[in-house]
């Protein structure tokens, strides 16, 4: 009977073939499972002996050194049986042959690229080509290209945008060819291509001399035959068109209609230099070597090691980005079924055109412009690009230079001078070079006078903050929580939040988190301007600052930084960095008073109200804010916080409508109205408009009067104001 003592092996190897300038390669040794993979690593080899503890197992493997023995390909690994070898190993050592051997040495394997989300690339094509015929075609044919979905609208991004929050798979594709296949080639692309709808030339099966011809007039791809024809294949092969994640690459197209226009020499040498063509016509293997998540600006890459094999094969990469969309795993992108193929090397550009695919909500992930010293700053506020910049020059430590009227307001593309309000989102920017120098953040708000000064005692902004992350579990990616502070420190500095630096693998945070969440609603902030300071701490929580500024805080190679304009920043020479925000969270005001004829108000409930045909009609009205830049206090006030209000009539059931304008006092619909005064007159319409071909009818007026406020992402309608009232109207004599 053996003992623990039989097995254990400690041999020479020897390496049959290496050669004296080879050196001979480490490997490791595991324990396989009834499936033939390897299960837990037994021994090793340092490429002169190899120790293996066998203990009770019956089947070995020899492969490359892996943390995961799981990940290792199966073509690596040679498997013995231990009951067969013991004897031999013991007497004679291990001795493995070069065809085994070699696949013990690994070479590291580094792919990566970006992805992002376009409009499917042959709407350009065709809009470039002017082949409206082709739509007109495919509607007499009652078909629609892929779907109804891929007619334009905002799902598709006008200009690509980078891809976040998601996973590629990376895959490894070997290509061994004794011969370039055109005729197998041209065959393949139209397979793919045929069910888009763009014009594809007939292929020609069976090459001579000369592999392809140019179409003589009759047989453009762009004729009126071949667009109809085009028309009845897709309307045939509908229902196999190709889902949106798996659209054939342009360069596909484009490389099929170049092989029409050469000589069979010419399409030889075409083909010799775009490996990525070679999977459609060669034969090869496909295998999954791993997965990675998608980085800020759908940046990805990754490293893994493969068997250094001698032999003329090419090795090609395809992608596949899959995101988590409503709680499932969605691929949005499948470079395998597109065959977007990219040679070993190579940078790969993965446009996705899936509508679902969902785009970084933090921008291209690129620094904000700098000087080249590493930064912090206040990025934006809310969505990507709500770049706040208006308010003074910073003279001091949380000192600000006198303020303008509008300083902190933001101009909007719906209008200028807009208060901050509701819950704002800081989005802050550190330099990855600061990962070890700044190690913690805090967030201060203080208000501050027309000076520019500080009034009263700071309120810390120290709400907790957690930040969802990617984790690799059980072969797959989970999304997890991870809390950022506030954070306890030696130094017992209060409302300190760790820095979410993004690095792999153990921090792969997601797209369109905060570092922080001010709730200008809150009760102890109220409607009036405040300074917002970011100050950082190192990893002991000590304040520190940028070297030669002035303030508390110990020298560091840093910046602070800061918007001077949308497309400019300038540096801050002091221990915090300062930004005026205008918080208002009062609602517009409005009201409807009364009804009026020709002029003369009525303010009862019910009103039936008769006249002449041309007898006008209006009302009394209310529409204000009660704040804003400039707020002069009378009925003039055409700078309060009020964007807009608007009046508008309707006419009994699912009837007709109109607008009543502004009052003509004011002169436009921005200005206030009636804020402290009588009601105003809006403007009006006659009966004869208002009933049209009606003798009498029930009738309801609208006053809607719209608020400027941003929360950083969009306009708070919540803000707004709207009332109704009714009536009845009738020309006197009908």
């Amino acid at each position: 009977m053996a003992t623990s003592k039989d097995k254990t092996l400690d041999v020479p190897v020897i390496f049959a073939g290496l050669g004296k300038d080879e050196a001979p390669p480490g490997f490791a040794v595991y324990r396989v499972d009834p499936r033939g993979r390897p299960a837990q690593k037994i021994g090793s080899s340092d490429g002169k002996r190899v120790k293996i503890a066998l203990g009770d197992a019956e089947t070995i493997a020899f492969g490359p050194d892996a943390d995961d023995p799981g990940e290792l390909a199966q073509e690596s690994l040679t498997l013995f049986r231990v009951a067969q070898k013991l004897d031999i190993w013991r007497s004679q050592g291990v001795v493995i042959t070069r065809d085994a051997w070699q696949y013990l040495i690994q070479v590291r394997v580094c792919v990566g690229g970006k992805a992002r989300k376009c409009r499917p690339w042959f709407w350009d094509y065709l809009r470039q080509t002017q082949l409206s015929g082709l739509f007109e075609h495919l509607q007499l044919a009652r078909i629609e290209p892929l779907g109804a979905e891929l007619q334009p609208h905002l799902r598709f991004p006008i200009r690509c945008m980078p891809l976040c929050d998601g996973v590629v798979e990376v895959f490894e594709r070997v290509c061994c060819c004794p011969r370039i296949d055109l005729g197998r080639l041209l065959l393949e692309l139209q397979r793919l291509l045929e069910r888009l709808p763009v014009p594809v030339p007939d292929p020609i099966p069976d090459p001579g001399p000369v592999v392809t011809r140019i179409p003589e007039p009759s047989e453009s791809p762009f004729s009126v035959k071949v667009l109809r024809d085009t028309a009845r294949r897709i309307r045939r092969s509908k229902s196999g068109a190709p889902s949106l994640s798996a659209i054939p690459p342009q360069k596909l197209y484009e490389d099929y209609l170049a092989l029409h226009r050469l000589t069979e020499d010419a399409a030889l040498r075409y083909v010799g230099t775009r490996h990525y063509l070679w999977p459609l016509f060669c034969a090869c293997t496909l295998k999954r070597v791993g997965q990675t998540t998608l980085q800020p600006g759908g940046h990805f890459d990754l490293c893994y090691g493969r068997p250094l094999i001698h032999n003329r094969c090419l090795i090609a990469h395809a992608y596949r980005v899959k995101q988590r969309i409503n709680g499932v795993w969605v691929v949005v992108y499948d470079g395998v079924a597109a065959h977007d193929y990219f040679p070993a090397g190579d940078s790969a550009d993965l446009n996705s055109f899936d509508p679902k695919a969902l785009v970084c909500a933090d921008g291209p992930g690129d620094p904000p412009p700098h000087d080249g010293v590493p930064f912090v700053m206040l990025e934006h506020v809310g969505r990507y690009g709500s770049f706040h910049f208006n308010f003074p020059p910073q003279v001091g430590v949380s000192q600000m230079a006198t303020l303008d009227p509008d300083d902190g307001t933001y101009t909007t593309g719906y209008a200028p001078d807009c208060p901050w309000g509701g819950q704002l989102g800081l989005r802050l920017w550190f330099s990855p070079e600061l990962e070890g120098v700044v190690a913690y953040y805090r967030l201060k708000v203080v208000p501050v006078d027309d000076g520019g000064a500080a009034v009263g005692t700071p309120v810390l902004l120290d709400d907790s903050v957690a930040w969802d992350k990617f984790v690799e579990s059980g072969g797959d990616f989970v999304r997890v929580p991870e809390t950022l502070g506030p954070a306890p420190v030696a130094s017992g500095e209060p409302g300190l939040f760790r820095v979410p630096y993004w690095r792999s693998p153990d921090h792969r945070y997601l797209s369109g988190q905060y570092h922080q969440v001010w709730d200008t609603a809150r009760n102890e902030f109220g409607d009036r301007r405040f300074m917002l300071l970011v100050e950082v701490f190192d990893d002991q929580g000590n304040r520190i600052k940028p070297n030669g500024a002035s303030g508390p805080g110990a020298g560091r190679g840093f910046q602070f930084r800061r918007w001077s304009s949308a497309v400019h920043t300038d540096a801050v020479p002091f221990a915090d960095a300062a930004h005026v925000f205008w918080a208002d969270n009062t609602p517009v005001g409005g009201d409807l008073v009364d009804l009026r004829v020709d002029g003369v108000a009525n303010g009862d409930q019910c009103q039936f109200l008769s006249g002449a045909a041309d007898t006008e009609f209006s009302v009394g009205f209310r529409a204000y804010h009660v704040h804003g830049v400039d707020h002069s206090g009378t009925d003039a006030d055409a700078d309060s916080f009020m964007m807009n209000y608007d009046i508008r009539w309707f006419r009994g059931l699912n009837g007709g409508s109109g607008s009543l304008g502004a009052a003509p006092s004011a002169g436009n619909d921005h200005t206030d109205v009636g804020e402290n005064g009588p009601p105003v007159a809006s403007g009006s319409a006659d009966f004869s408009t208002m009933l049209d071909l009606h003798g009498r009818c029930a009738f309801s007026v609208r006053l809607r009067v719209h608020a400027k406020h941003f929360n950083g992402n969009s306009r708070i309608s919540a803000y707004d104001f709207e009332e109704t009232a009714s009536f009845a109207l009738e020309i006197a004599g009908s």
